[in-house]
């Protein structure tokens, strides 16, 4: 089940944060980067000042946040993280599928994030294009990550022209 962020809920995001970048994106990225990108333990008061602006979805599984995706207004994928626990069982993939779903049925002309290493097979296989590489720095620590797109169908789609044609007589 996916849902809009709850009060509360921000204890398990600031551990599925952590867990995330220390047990599934360390497979791509040093120590060093992982340290940079989010210490070792949740910092739960600093995920619910977070959380209370963006309001993130939860994929809830057996009664249990398996995992977050933050969705910003013009159609941007902020944060996207999967409890460890639960990786590998669709998890990541129903969050980004139901963020697509809102963007689209809100006539955006397109959903992007910028994707991790890991991350990035997962939008792909939801039809997102890598646009270009990026690299951020975290204080002095450079992290590679995937500018990704995928525009709306929809909205893309011209505007049927409309020929007049004259009254028969």
């Amino acid at each position: 089940m996916i849902r809009i962020y709850q009060q509360g809920d921000h204890i398990a995001i600031a551990e599925i944060f952590s867990r995330a970048v220390h047990e599934i994106a360390s497979k791509d990225y040093t120590t060093q980067q992982c340290l940079a990108w989010s210490a070792r333990e949740p910092s739960p008061e600093r995920w619910k000042k977070r959380c209370e602006l963006k309001r993130p979805f939860v994929a809830v599984v057996d009664s249990h946040i398996a995992g977050f995706l933050e969705l910003d207004t013009d159609g941007h994928i902020d944060c996207a993280y999967v409890n460890p626990d639960y990786s590998r069982r669709g998890v990541m993939t129903k969050l980004v599928q139901h963020a697509i779903n809102v963007c689209f049925e809100m006539g955006l002309p397109r959903v992007y994030v910028e994707a991790s290493i890991c991350a990035k097979p997962v939008f792909q296989s939801q039809g997102f294009s890598v646009q270009c590489e990026n690299i951020i720095t975290i204080g002095d620590v450079g992290l590679l990550n995937y500018r990704m797109e995928l525009p709306n169908p929809d909205a893309a789609k011209p505007m049927d022209r409309i020929v007049h044609q004259p009254p028969s007589s």
